[in-house]
């Protein structure tokens, strides 16, 4: 949290025991299940309804065509269009936001947010964004370019293995 010159008269900006509380429900509620970008542009995904109500499933074609199913029950369906962890960040820091009040964090002189997903210790992906003005809605969506960006061009590990062993 990025807070602006001044403190609360009780002393500080927010109470962390509120931050914790919030960023904690926020992780559990993704705990155990099976993430599925429900935005995505190269997976077809198709929620079904089971007509005995044990809950249906979750379909998930790739682009060379392998299918998956998943019990619905096993997958938390969320407004992002990759499983990575920039997206996650973006996501976690909306859901953060919404658990903890835009209106209040202002209030409380709070300016920005930023939040850190890490893939492996040194991977790491940061978003921070101001907080947004009274009522304004949190959309993951408007993060994602809409343009094609292209692909980064430089070899890692495995692809420059395959490359020398050709």
């Amino acid at each position: 949290l990025l807070g602006g010159h001044q403190i609360g008269r009780d002393g500080y900006v927010l109470d962390f025991g509120c931050v914790k509380s919030v960023a904690k429900d926020v992780c559990k509620k993704l705990n155990e299940y099976f993430l599925v970008p429900m935005l995505s542009d190269v997976l077809t995904i198709v929620v079904g309804e089971d007509e005995d109500n044990t809950g249906g499933s979750v379909t998930i074609t790739t682009e060379d065509s392998s299918r998956f199913v998943f019990p619905r029950q096993d997958c938390m369906l969320l407004p992002i269009m990759h499983t990575t962890a920039e997206e996650f960040a973006i996501y976690i820091y909306g859901e953060i936001l919404d658990g903890l009040n835009a209106d209040y964090l202002l209030k409380r002189g709070v300016r920005a947010m930023e939040v850190t997903v890490s893939e492996a210790v040194g991977q790491d992906a940061i978003f921070r964004t101001p907080i947004p003005a009274s009522g304004k809605c949190f959309d993951v969506a408007s993060y994602i370019s809409k343009e094609d960006i292209p692909e980064m061009q430089c070899a890692t590990d495995t692809e420059g293995v395959e490359i020398r062993n050709r």
